[in-house]
């Protein structure tokens, strides 16, 4: 039962965070799990393949890249486009490789070690767009631990077309102004060493401004996934898509992703939400094996995390002012999870305290994003 649970935990970090190199599961097990990320879409930005093996030692689970593996996707059962590693593990298709509506496609890849492995065969289906997005305050809106939280639900509205099945995906990304860049613990921050542990501030931290713009890029945390049978043919009004926790008293920018997937990775998103989301915590006992579509050819049983699946995504930027919190006078709950502390003044020490460049990364950006209102 401990395997399944581990499985759960590695099958929803991986979806949420493939990038990420290592977390705390919090349970001792000697398994190694295949961990494959491969979802392509119909977006002009660059498509890639990941794939890991996650080690569990005394609860830590680390990812290690599967390098050199002959990784090709195989569109409608003929045309075998090879992927080649551009980084570790990570495996990328030619420039000019593009998903066409219509067509079916299968992952399929051979490790250094002989071992091969396929998934199912998806095929990509077209994407409505979003019509309206409107977002409505809740003073109480996320729960955390045994506080409530104040925070925007974000809702949209869709046509679902008639006379076909569809099933949908919702995810987002949302662009929030931070003026801290780097919190030291146990020392100070030196622009060319970065943070410094010193004895004399055992037991402190302090906080470091950036210099400049900055932006802490943040994405949805959880599965929202929705098959249109009691919808066939109408209007989707009002599907909540994102709960924003009131970080700022100034607005911040969201980016909501509409995505049409197969009845395939809808029942296994669902499947995946209802365990890991709905049952309580991560660690709850799952009531059933996560299965997904990716099998190793002459071994059956071995359990490979991951889901290979082609999607059509429509996104939509939107502006959330948060003009209603701000006249209600209620205060942010900041993006730190502390009171701001800087360093305390030396005498004859100047310069400081530094400040701290924003680097852009996946989750922060010195880039003004395309939509933000000053």
């Amino acid at each position: 039962m401990k395997a399944k649970i581990i499985v759960a935990i590695i099958v929803l970090i991986a979806w949420l965070s493939a990038c990420v190199d290592v977390f705390q599961a919090g349970i001792v097990s000697d398994l190694t799990i295949l961990v494959v990320d491969a979802a392509l879409n119909n977006l002009d930005t660059e498509q890639h393949i990941s794939i890991m093996e996650s080690v569990n030692a005394k609860g830590t689970v680390f990812n290690i890249p599967v390098q050199n593996a002959k990784v090709e996707v195989l569109e409608n059962n003929s045309n075998r486009i090879s992927f080649i590693e551009k980084r570790e593990g990570i495996y990328v298709p030619p420039a000019n490789f593009r998903l066409k509506i219509g067509n079916t496609y299968q992952l399929l890849f051979t490790k250094s070690d002989g071992k091969s492995y396929k998934s199912g065969i998806e095929k990509l289906s077209g994407i409505s767009e979003i019509i309206h997005i409107h977002d409505v305050f809740e003073m109480n809106g996320i729960q955390k631990g045994d506080k409530y939280l104040p925070a925007n639900y974000v809702f949209i509205d869709t046509q679902d077309p008639e006379d076909e099945e569809n099933n949908y995906l919702w995810t987002w990304q949302q662009w929030e102004k931070q003026d801290i860049c780097i919190t030291c613990e146990g020392g100070r921050y030196n622009v060319n060493t970065g943070c410094l542990k010193q004895a004399q501030y055992q037991g402190q931290f302090f906080d470091y401004y950036c210099e400049g713009n900055c932006w802490d890029i943040l994405k949805n945390t959880e599965l929202n996934v929705l098959n249109d049978v009691l919808s066939n043919g109408k209007l989707i009004k009002n599907r909540l898509v994102a709960k924003i926790p009131y970080y700022s008293t100034n607005g911040t920018l969201l980016e909501i992703q509409q995505q049409s997937i197969s009845v395939e990775a809808y029942k296994y998103f669902k499947l995946l939400a209802e365990q890991t989301q709905n049952t309580g915590t991560l660690v709850d006992t799952p009531p059933a094996a996560i299965i997904g579509n990716i099998k190793n050819i002459n071994n059956a049983i071995e359990p490979v995390v991951g889901f290979f699946f082609v999607t059509s995504i429509t996104k939509k930027r939107y502006w959330l002012d948060r003009n209603v919190p701000n006249t209600l006078k209620i205060k942010p709950i900041g993006l730190r999870d502390h009171p701001l502390n800087q360093e305390p003044p030396i005498p004859n020490e100047f310069g400081r305290p530094p400040l701290v460049k924003c680097l852009l990364s996946p989750t922060r950006t010195p880039i003004k994003p395309d939509g933000w209102e000053e």
